[in-house]
């Protein structure tokens, strides 16, 4: 017996979507009017250290999440300090003919500190540290810089994803 093509077609997507599996950049805190079970978690958090690019990102993430930008420590649920930001640019592969660079790693590093209300330190100085990879070729070196900004930016998302989720995880 034959099946047809599209019942292992249609068979396979049902699988994915009862696995739980979502598309890079769907976050776990969907909400209730997304088609989510899950409702935003509500909270005021106020973002110290906040003058890099991450914090574009982070401020924007955290409102889709629900939480509301304190302007002070007094307003707020939460105090997030970040400290510091950095990009490292690493060698990742090299040709074993030429010695030339084949391709680059991208990291992007920074640490957190979240305190309740009361001042009270709930997280102290954890590293959050995200990568990304490109091959590089001298020959297209225009194509793979503007490659690389726009790994870094999908990087600086990733590491503010997981800072928003974790102050989902201590909101609820």
């Amino acid at each position: 017996m034959r099946v047809p093509v599209w019942y292992v077609v249609l068979l396979a997507i049902i699988l994915a979507q009862g696995c739980g599996y979502h598309l890079r950049g769907q976050s776990l805190d969907r909400g209730a009017d997304k088609g989510g079970d899950r409702t935003p978690v509500a909270y005021r958090v106020h973002v110290i250290g906040a003058a890099g690019p991450l914090a574009d990102a982070l401020r924007a993430r955290l409102v889709t999440a629900g939480a509301t930008l304190s302007a002070g420590r007094k307003d707020a649920d939460y105090t997030l300090t970040l400290h510091g930001e950095e990009f490292v640019r690493q060698v990742a592969s090299v040709s074993p003919a030429t010695g030339k660079v084949e391709e680059y790693l991208i990291v992007f590093n920074t640490r957190i500190s979240i305190s309740n209300a009361d001042g009270e330190a709930l997280v102290t100085l954890q590293p959050i540290r995200v990568s990304g990879d490109y091959a590089f070729d001298e020959d297209a070196a225009l194509g793979k810089f503007a490659e690389e900004e726009i790994i870094k930016e999908e990087l600086l998302e990733q590491a503010a994803a997981r800072i928003t989720e974790r102050l989902n995880t201590l909101a609820q």
